[in-house]
């Protein structure tokens, strides 16, 4: 089973990447557990059937007066996608991170994850701040391949950095960064500058992704590039993207090595 988190400064597109991978999974008949750590809770409304909001686990464990069911937590999406949204707290109230912790709990609880009846699982986790909380996959031994999602900006890049140091940390849970996605804004970004950071990291640029308007015009319509325009270019991207993920070999993947903060800015004024 591919246990995979995808991480990523909020706005950098990493819900896009994680919706658009679940649905390159499901489309070719993988049984997949898409799962929503960020307190926005949207993440599976790109997947659901009525392009609705579904309930977070927080918002059902909040009213629950007994146990929750599974059946309660999941709801069937697009592709037989199952989905689960963490939720968080009233903004200015509460920890957001305790809400993916809480529901990562619950799913081990419930031996969802390791029930048998899903091929992939996906956690679109928000990775501004690498608290405890949002680290529960990580810290947990829920994922095992971790993505970051990045730009050309200089602080998605040091989200990237701040997210190697969380996987250093967590290493010996089994988990291991997959590599680096670009989601680039800029058509004249030099890549090789962005080759020479994931180098710097000790991982790989699994691949560039330009912005493309179809992905605009799917995401208006709640849905993914995938599903809504199957033969585009953009949609080989993440269907090639996907086999590279499935091919990693985890025993074979050397530990991230980020950079102090010093480093990072010295690398920054290089580039």
């Amino acid at each position: 089973m591919e246990k995979i988190a995808i991480y990523g400064k909020g706005g950098i597109g990493k819900s896009m990447v994680a919706t658009s991978l679940t649905s390159s999974f499901a489309s070719r008949g993988d049984r997949v557990l898409h799962v929503g750590c960020d307190p926005k809770h949207d993440s599976a409304i790109r997947l659901t059937k009525d392009g609705a909001q579904i309930p977070t686990v927080l918002d059902l464990l909040g009213d629950a007066a007994t146990g929750l069911s599974t059946e309660q937590i999941l709801t069937e999406g697009r592709l037989g996608v199952h989905l689960c949204e963490a939720g968080g707290p009233r903004p200015g109230l509460g920890c957001g991170g305790r809400g993916v912790a809480r529901t990562l709990e619950f799913l081990d609880d419930m031996e969802v994850i390791d029930s048998g009846n899903y091929d992939v699982v996906m956690f679109d986790v928000l990775g501004d701040v690498v608290c405890g909380g949002f680290a529960a996959p990580l810290r947990q031994r829920f994922a095992e391949k971790v993505l970051i999602v990045m730009s050309e900006e200089p602080m998605a890049l040091y989200a990237a950095n701040n997210i190697s140091r969380a996987i250093e940390v967590y290493h010996e849970n089994g988990v291991v960064l997959g590599g680096l996605i670009a989601n680039i804004k800029d058509p004249d970004t030099d890549i090789g500058a962005l080759e020479r950071f994931a180098d710097t990291l000790s991982t790989k640029l699994l691949t560039v992704i330009h912005r493309d308007p179809l992905v605009t015009k799917a995401e208006r319509k709640r849905q993914t590039v995938i599903e809504m325009f199957p033969e585009s270019k953009i949609t080989r991207v993440f269907a090639e993207l996907a086999e590279r993920v499935e091919a990693i070999d985890p025993s074979t993947v050397s530990l991230p090595t980020p950079m102090e903060d010093e480093a990072f800015h010295e690398f920054m004024e290089k580039w």
